[in-house]
């Protein structure tokens, strides 16, 4: 859990620097290019803040520098945050941060394209067409016709030229081809994967087919407009990325939210949760025609049934609202909640001794282990990461609301197999209702939103209008069912955000997916892409 103890022992370190600034609980350094790297392995390897969340770029309308790269780091030993930003002008290179984190590579060739950065070194598109010259969040931006967009083309396998020895094992290789509509990508990239002929020995993805400038819309509009449209980045999981937005703004202006609203709020966290890994156990089941999962459709219809009868929207879209939540628990909810409860955790139970007793879903899962250092070395977390065997869940190392005051347990596997990452999920629906069913037994009574901002929509508007925002960054991240999501916003003068950078699990699933397939036979690929939950909107930017 968070220490403010071992927050003090860093800040003694980092303040040498003259630009460090203690900010809502996060460290700042603003830095030049040229210090970047000895910054990056000061924190990485004397400091701790071995992941690298996500890197977020800005152009700066009113600064001595054109533009703005900012850093955001986590230390999973102390809990602590560290955002490293540099100021650069348009013809400067910065320095790559690769050699410290691996999975900063399409961080950087993301931040490449959207802005037209300069990096010190080669690096392919990722989202939009190679050769391109538009950069779509410059704040000037002119729109150009685009560029033709290529596919990606197979490797060309070596073979030995003497043919008197014996062929390179690589010539019995076989590339194979799946695009968006094969039913192999679960319609979310290109992909080409290599056998041996018979096992997966290499992979390469394409993922940029759903760009619709997200993040872009983001910066036209207010922050009660943003508000409601962040739920769509993950429909399946919407109350998660709505919360996380509204407890942005919250941290950053010291909102306070009544006891009532702050329940309410874990209890759409958890039920999201719980849909999705039904959704997640479904695909993976449907996927293997097993009969199982018709099942698990009728237990995420009853969540589904919960959120309507709670907010009006089998989704659970739009429930919060700055300063609280929109609507209170109706007149029979929870009587609902504990009936519903009981059914899916006895049938849950039937279903997955059904599932693993059988040979055919325990071989197809098989496979495929993927190490706690791999995890680790590609920003991956969620379910994916404590299969592998690490022990790391926001909701216990910086826990928000009760969370700190509720007991649940983190399961955690050993090996990383789409079969531990099954059983991660299956085990966190008990843990989801086991704090669900606590938060309502200790439900506090009381207002659901802060009286300040309990003023309608063009009220909170107004206000948040009349405000002075702080010209800074600020990250919120919450752990949603496939890892960690949020936002790291650059507040400036308007009221709306000067700069959104949507963080999210899907992005490093996918990057790392590769290490995800290795040595497994083609009739498991798609179950084993299924089973780490990466999903096409959040790949989106």
């Amino acid at each position: 859990m968070f220490s403010w103890k071992e927050f003090q022992k860093t800040k003694n370190v980092l303040s040498q620097e003259s630009s460090y600034q203690d900010l809502n609980g996060q460290h700042h350094i603003t830095i030049r290019p040229v210090d970047l790297i000895r910054w990056i392995e000061l924190a990485s390897e004397d400091l701790g803040f071995f992941t690298l969340v996500d890197i977020a770029g800005v152009e700066n309308q009113n600064s001595d520098y054109q533009f703005e790269l900012s850093y955001h780091l986590l230390n999973m030993g102390t809990h602590q945050r560290l955002n490293i930003h540099v100021l650069f002008n348009e013809t400067e290179l910065i320095p790559s941060v690769i050699t410290s984190f691996t999975h900063a590579n399409w961080l950087e060739r993301e931040q490449q394209e959207a802005l037209g950065i300069k990096f010190n070194r080669k690096m392919e598109a990722l989202l939009l067409p190679p050769h391109q010259t538009n950069f779509p969040l410059r704040k000037q931006n002119v729109s150009t016709s685009w560029p033709a967009d290529t596919t990606l083309i197979p490797p060309e396998l070596r073979k030995n030229p003497n043919k008197s020895e014996d062929p390179y094992p690589e010539e019995s290789y076989q590339w194979k081809s799946f695009d968006t509509q094969a039913s192999v990508t679960a319609g979310l990239f290109e992909w080409l994967v290599c056998f041996d002929p018979v096992k997966v020995v290499d992979s390469k993805l394409n993922i940029g087919f759903y760009h619709q400038g997200f993040e872009k819309l983001l910066e036209e509009k207010s922050w009660q407009q943003c508000l409601q449209l962040v739920d769509k980045v993950h429909l399946g999981a919407a109350p998660t990325y709505s919360i996380a937005w509204a407890k942005n703004l919250e941290d950053l202006l010291r909102i306070k939210l009544p006891e009532r609203a702050q329940a309410i709020r874990i209890v759409g966290l958890e039920l999201a949760r719980i849909a999705e890994h039904l959704t997640v156990m479904h695909e993976m089941s449907f996927a293997m025609k097993l009969d199982e999962h018709r099942l698990f459709m009728n237990l995420r219809e009853k969540i589904y049934e919960l959120m309507e009868k709670y907010c009006g929207r089998r989704l659970g879209l739009s429930i919060a609202c700055l300063g609280g939540i929109k609507e209170d628990l109706p007149h029979g909810w929870i009587v609902e909640y504990q009936s519903a409860c009981d059914i899916i955790s006895k049938t849950l139970k039937t279903i997955h001794r059904s599932l693993v007793s059988q040979k055919k879903f325990r071989q197809t899962l098989d496979g495929a282990i993927v190490s706690a250092q791999t995890a680790l070395e590609w920003g991956i977390s969620g379910p994916a990461m404590r299969a592998a065997g690490l022990n790391f869940d926001l909701r216990k190392s910086q826990p928000f609301y009760f969370y700190q005051d509720i007991d649940f347990d983190i399961p955690v596997g050993i090996n990383g197999t789409a079969y531990e990452r099954y059983l991660i999920r299956y085990e966190e629906i008990y843990q989801s209702f086991r704090i669900i069913t606590q938060v309502i037994d200790n439900l506090p009574l009381g207002d659901i939103q802060n009286p300040d901002f309990a003023i309608g929509y063009n009220g909170v508007s107004e206000l948040l209008s009349s405000m002075d925002f702080p010209k800074q960054w600020q990250y919120t991240g919450l752990e949603s069912p496939n890892g960690e999501a949020g936002f790291l916003v650059k507040f400036g003068d308007k009221n709306s955000p000067e700069r959104v950078k949507i963080k999210t699990p899907s992005l490093s699933l996918a990057q790392a997916l590769p290490h995800f397939v290795l040595g497994i036979k083609e009739e498991q690929i798609k179950v084993c892409l299924l089973s780490m939950g990466i999903r096409r909107f959040e790949l989106d930017r």
